[in-house]
């Protein structure tokens, strides 16, 4: 399964935020959108936050508790059904989204609309700081809560992933060393000893989770921070050659022009 191509079809931005509320539900209700009630590529996100529901989308059954999320698209009919003494408690956020492209659309909505056993305590501080940037429309707000729902978003993507595997995992790992040490070259033998795996086999499966080889993804990671290091015009490129472990900058002038198109002392001229 290779990894950046599947992040890479998840293209889009929020445009449009109508509102974030914090509601109790204590009656059932049946909605019932129109195409023409429902503005160009909106949808509907919600965080359970106290008591349950039984709630339909497109006639499909869902038993709704705390900590479960909702998200689909708001042209879809749904319907929540709650007995008399029963309430439910959920922030809700209703928001318009910009795709790069069709195929980014087809990959959003192809997400199951409910999620069970996400990290509470992370969702749960996204959507309340979300919901506190939003009625405060303090400076600068509208930035806060686009970062939230894509925060959260991003939550929802990770988790619908076939990445359980413990194959994904201890590559995971080791993409988390490489970005931590950004110093290090590691060896494809300090790697397998880290998780416990034969160096070919390493090799295998993380050509087969990200699409490289180990040193061609130390290498995207170590020319990436050049790059924007580079950038900043706060260092030179002898400098960054030395923060990302290249004892010889003539091979750190060669492997980035090679991955980059333009040699470094091209970004240093146009600062």
């Amino acid at each position: 399964m290779n990894l950046p191509n599947e992040m890479d079809n998840f293209d889009f931005t929020i445009t449009n935020l109508h509102y974030v509320v914090d509601l109790l539900s204590k009656s059932s209700v049946n909605v019932q959108p129109t195409q023409e009630s429902v503005s160009q590529n909106e949808y509907v996100l919600s965080l359970t936050t106290h008591g349950s529901t039984n709630y339909y989308i497109s006639d499909n059954h869902y038993s709704i508790s705390k900590g479960d999320i909702l998200f689909f698209p708001k042209v879809l009919p749904r319907k929540k059904i709650l007995g008399e003494s029963d309430q439910w408690r959920h922030i809700i956020v209703r928001f318009n989204v910009q795709f790069g492209g069709d195929a980014d659309q087809a990959a959003l909505e192809s997400l199951n609309p409910v999620f069970k056993n996400i990290d509470q305590t992370r969702s749960g501080l996204l959507f309340q700081e979300l919901l506190q940037a939003w009625v405060g429309k303090q400076t600068g707000y509208w930035i806060r809560c686009r970062s939230r729902i894509m925060d959260i978003l991003h939550l929802l993507i990770i988790d619908s992933l076939e990445h359980k595997t413990s194959h994904l995992k201890m590559v995971e790992l080791l993409l988390g060393l490489m970005h931590a040490n950004e110093q290090n070259f590691f060896s494809i033998a300090e790697l397998s000893r880290e998780i416990g795996i034969s160096p070919s086999y390493l090799c295998l499966i993380f050509k087969k989770t990200t699409g490289m080889t180990v040193i061609q993804y130390q290498n995207r990671i170590k020319i990436g921070k050049a790059s924007d290091l580079l950038r900043s015009g706060e260092y030179n490129i002898t400098a960054v050659a030395e923060r990302l472990g290249f004892k010889d900058i003539y091979y750190f002038s060669r492997l980035f022009k090679k991955m980059m198109g333009t040699p470094p002392s091209y970004i240093m001229k146009k600062l």
